[in-house]
Order: structure tokens, then C-alpha cells, then sequence
């Protein structure tokens, strides 16, 4: 199944906006990547104002990116890190499970985490 796929129940089990607003919003506010392997919408935004990163009236100062926000990431995540137009000190995931948790990394600590991650899973196989 395409990541779209993926994003597209997820819209239909969990969400208060629809898929369509979403990516009108995150294809002029930020950026959008579908393909085979993931789909991704981020903007980029200053950590220090992150409480209003889903307050689509608040417009960040580009001078002070310094974090990418991943608003939905569905399929391989270390695909971003190709995929991110530039780098940033930051990358945030607001994971909607059942802690519902923010996930700060700096960009060098998700590196780390995919590469982590992708040897443990190499020695699996």
C-alpha cells in the first residue's frame, strides 16, 4: 500500500481537518512529498514559538527557522532527511498514538536514531 493510502485512513479515523486542507495548507505554508515509499507535509518553524505550530494564523520570521515540523509522515521517515529542502538544528514529530507526545530530535540525533535503527534491522534479517 502507497503511503497516500496510509494517510488517507488516517484522516478517516483520527482527524478533526480533512486531507484536503491539510495539503492546501502544507503545499503553500511548507512542503509535500509523495511517493512510493513515504509521504510527508513539514514547515519550517522556530522551536522557540512551537506551541503555535497548528495555529495556522501564526506566521514564523523565516530569519529564525530553526526547526522542521513534520506534520504527517507516514512510510520510511529517514527518507526526510533526503527530502528536506534545507537542514535545520531541529526536526519535531507530533506523534498521534497513544501518548500523543511531541518528538524533538536535533537533525544529527534522527541521523543517529535511523542509523540506529537500521542496523538493528539489518541484523534481524
Amino acid at each position: 500500500m502507497r503511503p497516500i493510502a496510509n494517510a488517507l485512513q488516517f484522516y478517516d479515523k483520527s482527524c478533526q481537518t480533512t486531507l484536503n486542507d491539510d495539503l492546501r495548507y502544507y503545499l503553500t505554508r511548507g512542503y509535500v512529498y509523495s511517493g512510493e515509499d513515504t509521504f510527508i507535509m513539514a514547515r519550517p518553524i522556530t522551536r522557540r514559538y512551537a506551541s503555535f505550530v497548528l495555529d495556522e494564523k501564526f506566521t514564523y520570521n523565516p530569519k529564525e527557522y530553526d526547526t522542521w515540523f513534520c506534520y504527517l509522515a507516514v512510510g520510511k521517515l529517514e527518507r526526510f532527511l533526503d527530502l528536506a529542502p534545507f537542514k535545520l538544528q531541529w526536526i519535531l514529530f507530533h506523534r498521534q498514538d497513544k501518548d500523543d507526545k511531541d518528538r524533538w530530535y536535533t537533525w544529527k540525533g534522527f541521523e543517529r536514531a535511523i542509523r540506529i535503527t537500521k542496523n538493528e534491522q539489518s541484523k534481524k534479517t
